[in-house]
């Protein structure tokens, strides 16, 4: 068993997001979707699509549970169901999920009781990237200095330069083993990633941060170092998900956590202690969704985000500006439930809602929130 010590790392998340609360005592309920596993590289493609984000979240509430019968009673489900998931109430793309009545249901009985949601979100393939990033700023003083703004610029461009050039990206990764780079292949894996750079040097869009990274990455090449990228797993790009499910559990740690059976998730945090100086934290159960009506309206959420999620990641704001343009009314009540609960649960404690995703994607969630504003004028 690892002995896991929780309060330096809870005390520097605390000093980083002040205004969250994770001391309070809630009720969390969790289920999953596009839950990957493993994440890796093959000689061709990656061992699973990119681009769905996966999402573990559900609801929460303070106190009593509400009663949520005549929610699941009005969704009229077949008597052949014995329990609610995502597909009984909505199928196909997340805007085929948008003419869902009974979607409607869930998130208007959700915003008026005293539910919340939560998630943690986990872009994958920008997740795989960004160590390069933080490898190179690892190398430069100024780099450092000049703050997490700038660096998240680095990261979205490179993450942006990756899905233009996904084939090349995953050669390069396949070829260097990456991300367990030998120390006598980083020059000239640096070489071979900076060359993708250069058909975009001269954009607009591009040229302040690719250039940035080249220039950064120069110094990597004169120290022989990508200390994040290097001494890991060959192909590995994600070797599992447990540190996502452990995350709640000890910045949360007055809090009850119930998550929906997942046999693998439950061994592997059973080889964990959980620590907070000499108590140990023991406040989480599995259970089976069937006997947790808020694991199955969990089920709901979550589905809907990884929807959502797919959808940003794979639509221009172009394509996103002109899908909203000609949304039914039906569709368009959705959107607005759904940034409402989100904007409630935000409100209610930011720390509800954890995103590992790049500028790209927030900034096309900006441009849904300004679609939906415009059309409420």
């Amino acid at each position: 068993m690892i002995d896991f010590e929780i309060s330096e790392v809870r005390k520097f998340t605390k000093m980083m997001a002040p205004t969250a609360d994770f001391d309070s005592t809630f009720t969390f309920y969790y289920d999953e979707t596009n839950n990957i596993k493993k994440f890796y590289v093959r000689e061709n493609d990656f061992n699973y699509t990119f681009t769905a984000n996966f999402i573990l979240g559900g609801l929460a509430h303070e106190g009593n549970a509400p009663d949520v019968q005549s929610l699941i009673d009005s969704f009229k489900l077949q008597k052949t169901a014995t329990e609610v998931k995502f597909k009984h109430i909505a199928k196909g793309t997340f805007l085929d999920c948008l003419k869902s009545n009974k979607l409607t249901l869930f998130f208007d009985f959700t915003l008026n009781s005293n539910l919340f949601v939560h998630y943690s979100s986990l872009n994958i393939l920008y997740w795989a990237i960004v160590d390069i990033v933080d490898s190179a700023v690892a190398n430069s003083e100024a780099a450092m200095k000049a703050g997490p703004q700038f660096i998240n610029q680095l990261k979205n461009d490179l993450y942006k330069l990756s899905r233009l050039e996904i084939d090349s990206v995953i050669a390069l990764f396949f070829n260097f083993e990456y991300p367990n780079i030998k120390k006598e292949k980083v020059i000239p894996f640096i070489e071979a990633l900076t060359s993708l750079f250069e058909p975009y040097l001269e954009t607009q869009e591009f040229h302040f941060g690719l250039e940035s990274l080249r220039q950064i990455l120069k110094k990597a090449k004169k120290k022989g170092s990508l200390p994040f990228v290097m001494d890991e797993e060959d192909y590995i790009l994600l070797k599992d998900l447990s540190q996502f499910y452990l995350r709640p559990i000890y910045l949360f740690k007055n809090s009850t956590h119930i998550f929906d059976n997942e046999d693998s998730i439950s061994e592997t945090l059973q080889e964990f202690k959980i620590l907070d100086g000499e108590q140990e934290i023991n406040n989480y159960s599995f259970v089976d969704s069937k006997t947790s009506q808020l694991i199955q309206l969990s089920d709901v959420f979550v589905g809907i985000m990884g929807k959502l999620s797919n959808y940003l990641n794979t639509h221009s704001r172009e394509e996103i500006e002109t899908d909203f343009n000609s949304l039914t009314e039906t569709q368009m009540q959705n959107v607005d439930l759904l940034i409402d609960l989100i904007d409630k649960s935000h409100n209610k404690n930011v720390a509800f809602l954890h995103s590992t995703d790049s500028n790209e994607a927030m900034s096309k969630m900006n441009k849904i929130r300004k679609k939906r504003n415009k059309n409420r004028t």
